[in-house]
């Protein structure tokens, strides 16, 4: 499959900042720094999300993103939120903004009477949380229900969890949290094969120019540490906002701990426990509320 927009997920590989779990961080270094050698990276093709509508009655059938369902009677939107996150297409997961335009598609579609977000994921870059926050919340004020259900949900993916009306673990092992912002970086200066150094040459008028990455390069992590803290403050303050019954002064919770479900249930960073089908009549339930 041919990606788009690899030249902003390789600028996001480089310069931009993460939200995501440290052991997906880990197994995803090997197969960013082949995207970037543009090395073939395998098992790690993308297929098109593939989207659940399910029927009132239980009835269910499926579609792609770019098949149009053909709606006859009420349904709920089941959308998958799996793996990393990107603002665009990538190889890596999930780009927000794909799912943004099918939530947007189906957002005015009277057939459509809420919808499910479907989520295993260790969360993603920055850049992809905001426009799904924004639909979510069109959603929320065009008066349909809007779920979270739950396998893994750490990072990027709970700040989007936590901004749905509901969140729901699917089962006693799921896990949500990593309410925390780090980074990772890969000091491709000097290629220690050749020899061969990148060299930057910055104007005079420039000196603050990247200047938090270029210092934390060089080892001096002030103002990478300064950045970093301004996304975690609107991090816990989005999830705080979203969640305001959470228990946000308990051990770990806005600090990057994972809580498995009984926990997450007890520091309300979460609300039940349920599969997927009982997502679905919570969605039913409250729609009729609604209505």
């Amino acid at each position: 499959r041919d990606y788009v927009n690899n030249r902003v997920l390789a600028s996001e590989i480089l310069r931009g900042k993460w939200l995501i779990d440290d052991r997906a961080a880990t197994k995803m270094l090997d197969a960013a720094q082949s995207f970037l050698r543009r090395e073939t990276i395998n098992g790690d093709h993308t297929e098109p999300l593939r989207l659940a509508f399910v029927a009132m009655d239980g009835q269910e059938y499926m579609a792609s993103n770019d098949e149009d369902a053909n709606l006859t009677q009420p349904c709920v939107l089941v959308v998958p939120v799996q793996g990393t996150l990107t603002q665009y297409d990538n190889c890596f997961g999930t780009a927000t903004m794909e799912i943004v335009s099918i939530l947007e598609e189906y957002r005015s579609d009277e057939n459509v009477i809420g919808f499910i977000l479907d989520i295993n994921s260790p969360g993603g870059a920055v850049n992809a949380v905001m426009p799904l926050v924004n639909e979510i919340k069109k959603i929320q004020a065009d008066g349909k229900p809007i779920i979270a259900h739950c396998d893994f949900a750490a990072s990027a993916a709970y700040w989007i969890a936590s901004q749905t009306d509901a969140i729901i673990m699917d089962n006693i092992l799921s896990e949500v949290g990593s309410i925390g912002v780090c980074a990772t970086l890969i000091d491709d200066r000097e290629n220690k094969a050749t020899g061969e150094r990148h060299l930057t040459i910055y104007a005079p008028q420039s000196t603050d120019k990247n200047k938090a990455y270029r210092d934390a390069l060089d080892g001096d992590f002030t103002a990478m540490e300064k950045e970093l803290s301004d996304v975690a403050v609107v991090f816990q303050d989005a999830v705080k906002a979203g969640r305001p019954k959470l228990k946000a002064d308990a051990d770990g919770v806005l600090s990057g701990a994972v809580f498995a479900t009984a926990k997450a249930i007890e520091l309300n960073m979460a609300d039940s426990m349920g599969d997927l089908a009982s997502c679905v009549e919570i969605v039913c339930v409250r729609a009729s509320k609604i209505e």
